[in-house]
């Protein structure tokens, strides 16, 4: 069986996200899975592995626009998807995504050791 590379859980969560890539922006109507190491967008595009982006996921339910905002590497790219691995985030973006996957995840307890055992995520 061939192990998993992740270091980090990955959830669905429903909401949209906007990726920007040389200038072009790309939108998702959701993230197909999320972590705070990465996400898969399902987002078509033609981008090589490597390429730098910036993305913003907007926190919908809130009174003011709260979103979290990340630079990323594109490190996969598929006719359907676009896998995004986190370079940089600020601390309260990190806040507001840990929170994520640890409310959406079905194994919390998990992701509590994944944080514990990484404290520097970013």
């Amino acid at each position: 069986m061939i192990k998993d590379k992740r270091r980090f859980s990955r959830v669905p969560f429903r909401v949209n996200a906007e990726m920007m890539v040389n200038g072009i922006l790309y939108n998702a109507g959701e993230i197909t899975n999320l972590g705070v190491g990465g996400c898969l967008l399902p987002v078509k595009a033609d981008l090589k592995p490597g390429t730098v982006c910036r993305m913003k996921i907007l926190l919908s339910g809130t009174s003011s626009e709260v979103s979290i905002k990340v630079n990323g590497t594109i490190i996969r790219c598929d006719p359907k998807a676009i896998a995004v691995k986190f370079t940089h985030i600020d601390p309260d973006s990190l806040f507001h995504l840990q929170n994520i996957v640890r409310y959406n995840s079905p194994e919390p307890d998990e992701f509590e050791l994944e944080i514990r055992d990484h404290p520097s995520l970013m």
